[in-house]
């Protein structure tokens, strides 16, 4: 893993420890408490403020809901030069009246909040976005439900009560599951009134009842998409496309006994195929196929000046990319694709993958690599997109937050 990114990153890894990946992950309901001052980075009413004022949240998805119900969109939003905005006074409205606000995928327009959920892909190895939700007094938004993914939820303002029912079956999906609220356990795991700085774990599939806890509630909820048995068989299938009988056409107008033979080719060409995959080979395609946001730079991704020693580079892939050398080559793979660079850069690609982050200078000091070697690298690496470049000033600034 390579370091975290903000100080939410820092706390939670440290507060849920080893125990969580190798045994609480998916199992248990984890409930932990950070200092309240460390979720300053991640979204406060001022950012919230920033979003409704500028009238969309796109590409973040904004909506309503009450008693258990999507509102729909005509009620909190009008036209404007042929766009829909936010319609604040309805948007209060409708909030005065019970109705929650949501944001999915606040993480594609907050920085901070994007930093937190790049985090948590560090932390749990897998695919993750955020959601954010605002509710007053004692308002529900949903109904009893359980989500299909694996969640962080975490308490920034006011308070939220939590009821946790656990599993009404094992780990259900998008496409397979009993949603049903009638399906409901009556057993309650866990209870809890959330207070800020409050971070608990859901585990995917288990029910939970949610509702204000009598005053402003602002939370966060961190969700994480892991691998199953059946990602694993969609990826296999793939792997099969080299034999003649997973890529032949199927015979309508054949007789029964026809199809039964097709089939049979059919199955016995995929586990001949599938038999000889390993679990880390599907690991291992993940992650060359795992890439980073899509990131500016300016001026330094249109300028022809190269980053200099104070300017700040930072990895773009969120996961630690693979890197291996051949011959007089290191390769670098992101995104399902190959970078090939002079071997002699190795030891600065290795101290760029491990700090993730820092100045042109320090990384130069960590490979023990002239300062110019490596700003002239970076401003290859920039062109493409395997680092983000920004100025002095970011790294005084991010230094004098730290502290």
């Amino acid at each position: 893993m390579t370091k975290l990114a903000s100080r939410f990153g820092h706390a939670l890894s440290g507060e849920l420890g080893p125990d969580f990946s190798t045994h609480q992950v998916s199992n248990d309901v984890v409930f932990r408490h950070l200092d309240p001052s460390l979720l300053d980075d991640c979204f406060s009413w001022a950012g919230l403020n920033e979003i409704l004022s500028r009238g969309s949240a796109v590409p973040a998805d904004f909506f309503l809901c009450a008693q258990g119900k999507r509102l729909p969109e005509h009620q909190y939003t009008t036209s404007l030069d042929g766009h829909r905005v936010f319609d604040l006074p309805q948007v209060f409205g409708l909030m005065r009246a019970g109705a929650t606000l949501i944001i999915d995928s606040l993480d594609r327009i907050h920085p901070g909040v994007r930093a937190a959920t790049d985090d948590v892909m560090r932390i749990t190895g897998e695919t993750a976005a955020c959601n954010l939700f605002v509710t007053f007094d004692d308002a529900q938004a949903f109904d009893s439900h359980f989500d299909e993914v694996d969640t962080f939820v975490v308490q920034l303002l006011g308070t939220k009560h939590w009821k946790v029912h656990g599993p009404s079956e094992e780990f259900p999906l998008p496409e397979y599951g009993n949603s049903d609220p009638v399906n409901c356990p009556d057993t309650v795991l866990f209870e809890k009134t959330l207070v800020p700085g409050d971070v608990i774990h859901v585990p995917r599939g288990w029910w939970h009842t949610v509702r204000g806890g009598g005053e402003t509630s602002l939370h966060l909820t961190f969700t994480f998409t892991r691998r199953t048995g059946y990602d694993w068989l969609r990826w296999a299938a793939r792997q099969a496309l080299g034999r003649v009988e997973i890529r032949e056409s199927l015979d309508r107008t054949a007789s029964p006994e026809t199809h039964q033979a097709q089939l049979e080719r059919i199955i016995e060409a995929f586990l001949a195929e599938a038999k000889n995959l390993r679990l880390n080979d599907f690991f291992a395609a993940e992650r060359h196929a795992s890439g980073g946001r899509n990131l500016a730079s300016l001026p330094w991704d249109v300028s022809k000046t190269r980053p200099c020693g104070e300017d700040v580079v930072e990895l773009v892939p969120v996961l630690p990319p693979p890197v291996r050398v051949e011959g007089d080559h290191v390769i670098v793979t992101a995104a399902d694709q190959d970078f090939a660079l002079p071997a002699g850069h190795h030891p600065t690609i290795e101290a760029l993958v491990r700090a993730r982050r820092l100045t042109v200078a320090q990384l130069a000091a960590q490979a023990g690599a002239p300062v110019t070697s490596v700003s002239a690298l970076m401003a290859a690496l920039l062109r493409c997109g395997l680092v983000t470049v920004s100025g002095a000033d970011t790294a005084r600034r991010d230094s004098e937050r730290d502290r």
